[in-house]
């Protein structure tokens, strides 16, 4: 499979996770509202509009390959969030719903990672990186995204000082 063809097939999957989490909050505010107050979590109501509003607009972002490299990351760590708040320690006594909420968890850990896999990718192959950064030359470390600023910082604004 190119490799291009490969970036999109993500792009649509991943986006599509997050778009149809999101327009089920909305269709359903109140639900949403009462899973979230569940999970004893402040102003449910608020942080269920929150949710909805954030999945719709990062899920689209990814499909519309608009800074899909920002989105991407936000997106990966609301999924790592979004596992240990709904998830981690959930149902213990249930053995039925611990399962589920275990694979659950795997699962949104799992789609962190490839949210990281696509903003270190980006949208399309080959692209440059913010700022002129190459994204060949980029490396997997914990200095890939202050090396993104650190570019960002030293390239021109066209302004005279």
């Amino acid at each position: 499979m190119p490799v291009n063809a490969a970036l999109l097939a993500a792009r649509l999957l991943l986006a599509f996770i997050f778009l149809s989490s999101g327009i089920s909050v909305l269709a359903d505010v109140v639900g949403a509202t009462g899973y979230f107050a569940s999970l004893g979590l402040p102003a449910p109501s608020l942080v269920a509009w929150a949710v909805c509003i954030f999945e719709i607009v990062a899920g689209l972002s990814i499909l519309l390959g608009f800074e899909t490299r920002l989105s991407a990351i936000a997106l990966a760590a609301f999924s790592i969030a979004a596992a240990f708040i709904g998830h981690y320690g959930q149902s213990v006594g249930d053995p039925m719903l611990a399962f589920m909420h275990s694979q659950a968890l795997m699962k949104d850990a799992a789609i962190a990672g490839g949210l990281l896999a696509l903003a270190v990718a980006g949208p399309v192959h080959g692209r440059s990186m913010p700022c002129g950064t190459d994204a060949r030359q980029a490396t997997i470390s914990s200095s890939f995204l202050p090396e993104i600023f650190a570019s960002c910082a030293r390239r021109p604004t066209g302004r005279s000082p």
